[in-house]
């Protein structure tokens, strides 16, 4: 038999033959039903090397040529001569195992040895081939049970959020419908460019609308709200207003977008805002409603990614507002990172740790997990992987891979994310990882499940607040309509002219709190950074400046402030700002020039030079400052308004009855407030520039001794790392030496006499620069700040004493029809909250019946 089988049967019969010095019962019934036996050469050698040194040494009368008959056969009457043989000497049945072993002996030994390593690893090869076989036959069985699981799960899932979002629709609804705040849950998705983020909330909607295609979430953050509507068999997308026209219109349109449109509004919306170029972006984003049977009642945001690289201001503005974006509590983090990335390299995961050290509200994921689960070949390396690196204990990462083909319609689109699960799935189980500790973290619709678990219980977590909420709104909007039925009955001229006055103090002594400091006006509401402030001023940036925030500790940069505390923040901005400004390059045409000839002599003068130089480069790049820094100083006095009018009626009704309600009164104030602050600084520039012109006129040299300044400062031929280094010594209160003049004078303007001239003219505006900073700070002060304090107040008063009464009259006619108006809402509106009240306290009730029947 040549089959690897019965070579191996004759190597077992061999050794069975030379231990218990017999063939089997099964071998000699197969020999004598035929003819020979035949096997390898290889086989048949080995068999006559043995045999012949087994009978050389043990039985020598054995007549040898009965055992072999030729190359390739041994005969029947052989075996049989050599089993009768054999059995004789049985009084010796193992003669080799003599200790005085001779060559043929030893060789026989070292048959015997080779045989028995053959026979076991031939039985292990075969025990591992039947494991591998048994373990394929139960990856087939767990692949279908979990394929009908998933189709089990889908169905489970879909039944709990329909009784889940039944209950928070309506709370979506009062936000919306009466602009109160709830902290429902929401989604913040975080990670590196083209980590798979849109494709993760494509996942989370239920529908492909190829935003991946075009980075769109790159450039602006991108709101999605989802709102779960049974009606919609497909989804209804609007998008937000990007500005409102009138006062309670529909914020969003009423147009629908159909879903293969959506990215190329979004594209739109994008550019009108930053514009087609790739280097800006803005932190306003994009609202989008989706209504879908199928979808949760959550708020999805997409951020922008993370870079590597690229334009260095463009990398801050992503990274400060996706920061900004990820404070609040009762956001959940979802932190997506690409398979392929190396743990020890993970970018998006420190920064999520300094908002999140604990990843506490985070979600980490791991996505692309299709490119990683190939390489991972066993068991220890998968659960190793699997394990992460350096994260809370217990803290394990899900890790997904989504479709990578595009308009795909909603079912398929489902079906290929199961499909993409299934295959990881597999690729694990044939590497035997640890199921029991990794397998809940496998998978889209496994992140999906914890994620909804987790926005459950936040929703349970928030149904006790919500209910204490609508409790307050009740009491409010009661109080409110009880005021307002009480104003409209109190119209006298004389009274309503009382509680204006009144007002007016309040509002007064409010704008001078704000300005010396108190949390009066929530901070964490209304207050601004130092980003924010710059982009919703509208002043644009400082003139040919980078971004000084990479580079200085401006103070609470990334605090939100309002008032003085903001005001102090933008002059240490601005000191920053003016500091760091170099003086500007000059040519030696210009210097040559400006060495010009006397009415009463020729002799080349250089300070003369350096002197109109400095006048001509300070106005350059030190004037426009004043007018940006003014922008922004009324810009911080104007966002008093409002926070102060919002925390008098929150405070301070009692007093004024409801006349923070009249809107006619109120724009009639914020007209003459805002008239006042742009006189302000209209006073204020002009004082600035008067100095700035005087300043300038004639060039004090011995004014610019003492300045702080670093003694061995090249102010021609400086490096940033040189900049900040002047800047830090100045704004630290170091001391530098007077300017040193050079005695050569020549009329021909070589480059030592250019080399000198410039140096005078840049010691020169080093001083002019560092004089300029302090007295604007000081200008600021005396006429913007002071003038809020001294001066506000009678401003306010005088213009409301010389209203007539008519003029009275017709602001408070307005207000009344208006009141009557809210009279109305304010019945309506009690009506709903109540309501609402009533059915949250029910489902309170339901869940404390549901706890205590879970306890029993």
């Amino acid at each position: 038999k040549n089959t690897r089988n019965n070579m191996d049967n004759l190597d077992r019969e061999l050794l069975n033959l030379t231990r218990n010095g017999s063939f089997s019962d099964a071998f000699l019934s197969a020999v004598s039903s035929r003819e020979t036996i035949t096997t390898s050469e290889e086989t048949l050698n080995q068999a006559q090397m043995l045999a012949a040194a087994m009978f050389e040494e043990n039985f020598p009368a054995f007549p040898k040529d009965s055992l072999v008959t030729s190359k390739n056969t041994t005969s029947q009457a052989g075996i049989q001569t050599l089993q009768t043989s054999l059995q004789r000497g049985a009084s010796d049945p193992n003669p080799l195992s003599s200790n005085n072993s001779s060559p043929l002996q030893t060789l026989q030994r070292q048959r015997t040895s080779s045989l028995s390593g053959t026979l076991d690893q031939d039985d292990t090869l075969k025990r591992k081939r039947d494991d591998d076989a048994s373990w394929e036959r139960r990856v087939t069985r767990k692949l279908t049970d979990e394929r009908k699981a998933v189709r089990e799960r889908h169905e489970k899932v879909n039944s709990m959020n329909r009784d889940l979002f039944r209950l928070f629709n309506d709370l979506q609804g009062i936000s919306a419908d009466f602009n109160v705040e709830f902290p429902n849950p929401e989604i913040v998705v975080v990670g590196m460019q083209s980590d798979g983020k849109s494709s993760f909330i494509e996942g989370l909607l239920g529908f492909q609308f190829n935003i991946v295609d075009t980075n769109i979430g790159t450039r602006r953050p991108l709101i999605l709200q989802m709102i779960n509507d049974s009606t919609r068999e497909e989804p209804f997308c609007r998008f937000r207003k990007e500005t409102l026209t009138a006062e309670g219109e529909d914020p969003y349109e009423q147009r629908d977008v159909p879903i293969s449109y959506l990215t190329d509004e979004i594209m739109r919306r994008t550019e009108a805002l930053v514009g087609s170029n790739k280097n800006r972006v803005s932190a306003q984003p994009i609202f989008l409603r989706v209504e879908y049977k199928n979808c949760a009642n959550l708020t999805i945001i997409d951020t922008p990614g993370f870079r590597l690289g690229g334009d260095e201001k463009l990398l801050r503005d992503i990274e400060a507002m996706v920061m900004d974006l990820i404070k609040p509590q009762h956001r959940i983090i979802v932190c997506l990172e690409q398979s392929t990335v190396e743990w020890a390299n993970s970018l998006s995961r420190p920064m999520v740790k300094k908002i999140d050290p604990q990843f506490t509200r985070s979600i980490l994921v791991n996505t692309k997990f299709d490119n990683r689960v190939k390489e991972l070949r066993d068991s220890e390396c998968a659960n190793k992987y699997l394990a992460g690196e350096g994260l809370p204990k217990g803290k394990i990462p899900f890790y997904i891979s989504m479709p990578i083909r595009r308009n795909l319609d909603p079912r398929r689109f489902k079906e290929e994310i199961d499909e993409c699960y299934l295959s990881d799935y597999k690729e694990l189980l044939q590497v035997r990882f640890d199921e029991d500790q990794f397998g809940a973290n496998i998978g889209f619709l496994k992140l999906k499940d914890h994620l909804e678990a987790m926005l459950y219980q936040r929703y349970k977590e928030s149904i006790i607040p919500t209910v204490q909420v609508l409790e307050n709104l009740c009491i409010k909007t009661h109080q409110e309509l009880e005021a307002v039925k009480k104003e409209l009955k109190d119209t006298n001229l004389e009274i309503q002219k009382s509680k204006v006055n009144n007002f007016l103090g309040s509002f007064v002594l409010f704008i001078e709190r704000f300005l010396e400091g108190t949390v009066m006006g929530d901070p964490d509401k209304f207050g601004l950074t130092l980003q924010e402030e710059k982009m919703e001023s509208g002043s644009g940036d400082w003139p040919s400046m980078i971004d000084l925030m990479e580079l200085y500790d401006i103070q609470n940069s990334g605090f939100k402030l309002y008032g003085g505390a903001q005001y102090e923040r933008l002059l240490n901005e601005f000191e920053y700002v003016s500091h760091s400004i170099e003086f500007p390059s000059t040519s030696i045409n210009e210097v040559a020039s400006a060495l010009g000839t006397s009415k009463s002599h020729n002799v080349p003068f250089f300070e003369a030079a350096a002197s109109d130089i400095v006048q001509a480069k300070a106005k350059q790049v030190l004037l426009p400052l004043i007018s940006i820094l003014l922008c922004r100083c009324k810009f911080i006095m104007n966002h008093l308004f409002d926070i102060t009018i919002n925390t008098i009626i929150a405070n301070e009704s009692h007093t004024f009855g409801i006349l923070g309600r009249y809107d006619s009164f109120i724009k009639e104030l914020q007209s003459c407030y805002s008239a006042f602050v742009e006189d302000t600084k209209e006073k204020c520039e002009a004082k600035a520039l008067d100095d700035f012109a005087a300043f300038t006129k004639i060039m004090d040299w011995d004014l610019m001794s003492g300045i702080s300044e670093l003694t061995d400062y090249d102010y021609l031929a400086c490096t940033s790392e040189d900049t900040k280094k002047r800047v830090e010594a100045i704004m630290g209160g170091n001391r530098g030496q007077m300017l040193r003049q050079s005695t050569g004078r020549s009329r021909i303007v070589d480059q030592d006499i250019y080399q000198r001239v410039l140096m005078m003219a840049g010691r020169l505006f080093a001083g002019v620069r560092y004089f300029f900073t302090k007295y604007i700070r000081a200008k600021m002060n005396a006429f913007f700040l002071d003038p809020m304090f001294q001066q506000l107040g009678r401003n306010l008063t005088d213009h409301f004493r010389k209203m007539t009464d008519a003029q009275y009259e017709e602001m408070f006619n307005l207000g009344i029809a208006q009141l009557k108006q809210r009279a109305i809402t304010l019945e309506a509106q009690h009506q709903k909250f109540t309501a609402q009240r009533d059915r949250f306290k029910q489902v309170v009730s339901g869940f404390k019946k549901l706890s205590e029947e879970n306890s029993a």
